[in-house]
């Protein structure tokens, strides 16, 4: 074998190895072969931030090292991208001998290619180039710029809040500011005020046999309607039972709808979220499936292009392969008659094509027992949206009327779907007015009759919680990170315990709170999006060769050791100066109760320390909302305290003792008082396991999905839960308990019916 072609991944490279003759010999790098040390800052920042390189993969590297010295070409085909591009780069110094360079006519070659087809390999091949400094250049200030965020500014947050270094804690230069956004979007939740407005609709018909047709208020005297109060509701449908109502205009029209952009990663992300409930995460590692191959009848496959792309921009030969597919399968009516094209946003890289199919006749129907359950719906939601893009507009046969009545103007309006075009594959939501049936009989001037006015009390809602396809929205917007990133941030913040779900939306957690307050007054511009917009520009100007590395660097490093002294010299002058005080008083002495964290763990501890030792564990699963710097938690562990006043006395069992409840990292427990005696328990439903017969249920706790859940005490021999706290097992049936509903006992068994009156004691 003569040559040797490297990749990053082995799946990539099984796929190839297909492809190629016994000339080539196909290996991958499985990814950077070098980085960072992993337990130290591993920058020189006094020598032109000199990063130091480690090797990761000795093993692998000798074998990739072995494997070229006899070759007479090397193909370096890692990705193309900034880190594509400095594995390449660090496959190249690390293999290469004897001033070996990487061009086109020496040993060391760079190739690139979109999509992963005998035809692309073979192309690039004939192709190759050398490797783009530029690009390995902004790579490295990237690492080294997260490098110094994440090694500088991490142990002063854990040292901060919990007074020790704690790994659960940490800074990151774009995830603290997708964090702020969360927290911020919290903030404006609990500090809204909802407002009262009223909605009013009327019912009108022409003559007396035909069916009526609803209006909504859209003008009172020329303004829109402001209407606050059941009053002046009244007094308008008051008005409106008086007045003549005439209509005012009636516009019949077509109108069209436009097929939307092939897929980038990060609407590729955000579709997968909304329509597939796919985490970001999951939509990347299945896209990479598709890409890198699948086993067809004919062979492995990569079925589609390269899924880290921030282009909407597709190669001529796919879109004209497209177009005679479509005209083929569906017909002349349904083609775009032009080609169509899609403009790209400002701070697109265009490194590579949109997400397509790499062969359009690969149908996801005609493929589909080939492909997992999630291979393909993603598969066909690219497909579905790559087809589109070349097929005609939907067309629709649309009539709005307006109808005056006393200063009021009320509209309407009703469309029809004449021609599907691009809807015959790409299934959208209809529009708000679809399929809406209006009189076609009405003219300008008409007289109408009044059937009946609607009034509808409604309040002003809080701005929505954000969802993973809504937080990616925001991050691309306002320039943070690359969508290739998206799905690493949103993983990172989850994993640290910044953040929780809640019916698909995220919710920070106290600690995501804490995170962000410490952060904003110590290291701003950590948590600034303007800022961290203009250190992704700055990456993209290394990479252009408007500017250089080491002055990139230099310029964010500077403001940033500012910080870190004067956070430094705080911490020795008075040590855990940052605290988030609550609304809880402390009950040995005049002061407040503040939160602190140990190992991760939040406590309350006096404000007053060290003069007072008074602390107090918070529950886990504890509400809060967090006002003006300050955690208002007080109400709420009022309502645990009579909770947990309710469950009575309980004696040890080992000593006598009475027990007590603590609070802990997976939730309640009862615990000796007896200092000589470490006796614990869980606290018991004292109802009998329907699965086992032979445990208790007893109360559990989710660090994951933080709330409390009910398992068997038999664990993990039974693995029995319920989600609502047991009142006692079900007399009617054996496998399931009784758990309050509304008014009523209900069973947690799916096929049984019983319900019962809870009695009132």
């Amino acid at each position: 074998m003569a040559n040797l072609l490297i990749v990053e991944s082995p799946t990539k490279a099984n796929t190839i190895n297909r492809y190629l003759g016994s000339n080539f010999e196909v290996l991958s790098s499985k990814g950077h072969v070098r980085d960072l040390p992993e337990k130290e800052l591993g920058v020189e920042i006094e020598k032109g931030f000199q990063p130091t390189l480690v090797v990761n993969q000795q093993k692998l590297v000798k074998k990739l090292r072995q494997a070229s010295q006899d070759k007479k070409n090397v193909y370096l085909a890692t990705d193309n991208d900034r880190e594509g591009e400095a594995i390449a780069y660090d496959l190249y110094e690390l293999l290469s001998q004897n001033g070996n360079q990487v061009s086109e006519d020496g040993k060391f070659k760079r190739i690139i290619f979109n999509e992963i087809t005998k035809g692309s390999i073979n192309q690039a091949l004939k192709e190759p180039t050398s490797i783009d400094l530029k690009k390995v250049d902004a790579q490295r200030a990237r690492r080294i710029l997260d490098r110094l965020v994440g090694y500088l500014i991490s142990p002063l947050l854990s040292k901060t809040i919990s007074g020790s270094r704690f790994e659960g804690l940490s800074a990151g230069r774009v995830q603290s500011v997708a964090l702020r956004y969360i927290v911020e979007r919290e903030e404006e939740r609990e500090e809204f005020d909802p407002e009262e407005y009223w909605e009013i609709a009327v019912d009108l018909y022409k003559e007396q046999r035909s069916s009526a047709f609803p209006l909504e208020l859209k003008k009172a005297q020329g303004d829109k309607p402001d209407i606050g109060s059941e009053k002046e509701a009244k007094n308008v449908e008051s008005r409106l039972e008086e007045a003549e109502f005439t209509v005012s205009n009636l516009i019949d029209k077509q109108t069209t709808r436009s097929p939307l952009p092939p897929l980038i990663t990060s609407t590729m992300q955000r579709a997968a979220s909304s329509v597939l409930s796919f985490t970001p995460s999951k939509t990347m590692s299945v896209a990479q499936t598709l890409y890198e191959g699948v086993e067809l009848d004919k062979g492995v496959e990569g079925l589609i292009t390269y899924m880290r792309t921030d282009s909407t921009r597709v190669a001529k030969e796919a879109n004209n392969a497209l177009r005679k597919y479509i005209k083929g399968e569906f017909g002349s009516d349904y083609l775009e008659k032009e080609t169509r094209y899609y403009q790209k946003s400002s701070g697109a890289q265009d490194a590579h094509e949109a997400i397509r199919p790499t062969d359009v006749s690969r149908n996801p129907k005609k493929i589909k027992r080939h492909l997992s359950s999630d291979q393909y719906k993603l598969y066909k939601l690219i497909w579905d949206r790559f087809v589109a893009t070349q097929m005609s507009e939907a067309r629709y046969k649309r009539r709005k009327i307006d109808v005056k009545a006393d200063g009021f103007l009320f509209k309407t309006s009703g469309s029809k779907l004449i021609f599907d075009g691009f809807l015959k594959v790409l299934q959208l939501r209809p529009l708000h007015d679809q399929d809406v049936n209006l009189p076609d009989n009405l003219q300008t001037g008409d007289e109408l009759q009044l059937k009946d006015v609607e009034l509808d009390q409604n309040f002003t809602k809080p701005p929505n919680r954000y969802t993973e396809a809504g937080l990616i929205k925001k991050l691309e917007k306002q320039g943070i990170g690359r969508p290739s990133t998206y799905a690493s941030i949103i993983s990172t913040i989850q994993k640290r315990d910044y953040i929780m779900k809640r019916n698909s939306s995220f919710v920070p957690t106290l600690l995501g709170f804490v995170a962000v307050e410490f952060l904003e007054e110590y290291f701003p511009e950590i948590v600034e999006p303007e800022l961290t917009a203009k250190m992704e520009k700055a990456l993209d100007e290394i990479k252009e060769g408007k500017n250089t590395k080491e002055k990139t660097l230099a310029n964010f490093y500077a403001p940033l050791k500012k910080e870190l002294d004067k956070v430094e010299d705080s911490l020795e002058s008075k040590e855990n100066d940052f605290q988030i005080p609550t609304d809880v008083d402390c009950s040995s002495c005049d002061g407040h109760m503040n939160i602190r964290y140990w190992k991760g763990s939040p406590y309350l501890s006096c404000s007053s320390w060290p003069e007072c030792d008074e602390k107090k564990s918070l529950p886990s699963d504890i509400s809060f909302t967090f006002k003006d710097g300050k955690v208002l938690l007080a109400d709420e562990l009022e309502k645990k305290k009579k909770e947990e006043e309710e469950l009575g006395e309980k004696e040890c069992p080992e000593c006598g003792s009475p027990m007590e409840i603590k609070h802990g990292k997976y939730g309640r427990f009862y615990a000796c008082t007896n200092s000589d005696c470490d006796e614990t328990a869980s606290i018991s439903t004292e109802v009998k396991c329907p699965k086992c017969g032979e445990g208790e249920i007893v109360e559990r706790y989710s660090r994951r999905k933080k709330q409390t859940f009910y398992g068997c005490n038999n664990y993990p021999d039974c693995k029995y839960t319920t989600s609502k706290k047991p009142v006692k097992k079900c007399p009617d049936c054996e496998l399931g308990v009784l758990v309050k509903s509304d008014d009523k006992l209900v069973c947690t068994d799916k096929n049984c019916s019983h319900k019962e009156d809870i009695e009132v004691k």
